[in-house]
């Protein structure tokens, strides 16, 4: 049986796709988006007492409440549950990606074009992995447009990495993505 533990922060883990989380995808996203969310991201973490966190968003953009995280966390828990296929014993956070969030889906780089990101690519750019960048948005289905930050000032020419050479990435906190969070702009 699950435990519930409420969470309105994000936490920033490495993560790899494995059979557990596309199964916990393919059960709990029908769900989730009935409710009108979208499943962000899956991390279970721990061995004996895990911890799965299930990071959502709203479809309409608006800011994961309260309510929200509690009515999730009841609707997972009991469908998870009946699927019974998580063996060990484990406690359910939900909460929301957070201002400074991670960019785990090519559109989120288009939907936080103009603000500052980090992203740790598999393979370098510009003899880089770490790159610190202005996102400028998708090209096509499969690259990511950014202005690169060298010392603290931008670049002006763009530069294109494609979305499978991006391992990690994650909003910058700047005034600039907070006063576009709190007017609700993204």
């Amino acid at each position: 049986m699950a435990l519930f533990l409420l969470v309105t922060s994000s936490f920033w883990f490495p993560k790899m796709k494995s059979f557990l989380d596309e199964r916990i995808t393919e059960v709990l996203e029908p769900i989730l988006e009935e409710k009108g969310f979208e499943l962000i991201e899956i991390n279970l973490s721990g061995s004996g007492n895990s911890i799965l966190q299930l990071v959502v968003e709203r479809l309409d953009r608006k800011n994961v409440t309260i309510d929200d995280c509690v009515s999730i966390s009841r609707s997972a828990g009991v469908t998870l549950d009946v699927e019974d296929f998580i063996k060990n014993a484990y406690r359910l956070e939900v909460t929301s990606p957070g201002i400074d969030r991670k960019l785990t889906k090519l559109e989120h780089f288009d939907r936080y074009k103009g603000f500052e990101a980090k992203i740790e690519s598999r393979t370098p750019l510009n003899g880089h992995t770490n790159i610190k960048c202005q996102l400028c948005g998708v090209l096509n289905s499969n690259s990511i447009r950014l202005r690169l930050m060298t010392e603290g000032k931008l670049e002006t020419d763009e530069v294109n990495i494609l979305f499978s050479n991006v391992k990690k990435a994650k909003l910058i906190l700047t005034d600039e993505l907070i006063q576009a969070s709190q007017s609700n702009q993204i």
